[in-house]
């Protein structure tokens, strides 16, 4: 906060909207509030350490062993084979469509006229919205019978 200002009163002559705007004052403050939260860091863990041994780490139960909930046929190397190869084709196909195709949708316009900026907009907050609902709503409806158990 007081980087920023200072370089943006420095830089500027002036404290304004404008001048609080400009790169120079918001990268100032930015890499100050960066490396100084990295600082306190390494001076409040020379001053204080914690002497951690890591030991306990050791004895956390790892997810991959626990098996329980699941059915022995998803172990399967045919079942997993099938999976990786469901995942990459989806995954392949969605981030062409979200790195080539949907940039390129675009392309023709040209300059974006409001209105057809304001498409995008829309289409792009709808998006979040039903990703979000998806995001939420498909676990739950997933689990259904465990909530309902």
């Amino acid at each position: 906060f007081i980087t920023w200002f200072a370089v943006a009163q420095a830089q500027s002559g002036e404290i304004t909207v404008d001048t609080l705007g400009k790169l120079e004052p918001n990268l100032a403050g930015n890499l100050v509030a960066i490396t100084s939260s990295g600082l306190i860091h390494v001076v409040c863990s020379l001053v204080k350490p914690q002497n951690y041994d890591f030991k306990s780490m050791g004895e956390i139960k790892m997810l991959e062993d626990d098996q329980s909930g699941l059915d022995p046929k998803d172990y399967e190397d045919k079942f997993l084979s099938e999976a990786k190869a469901w995942v990459q084709k989806w995954g392949c196909a969605f981030t062409i469509v979200m790195v080539i195709v949907w940039p390129l949708l675009s392309v023709p316009a040209g300059v974006f006229s409001k209105g057809y900026w304001s498409m995008w907009v829309f289409i792009s907050i709808a998006w979040s919205f039903v990703a979000t609902g998806v995001i939420i709503w498909l676990p739950i409806y997933e689990s259904r019978d465990t909530f309902i158990n």
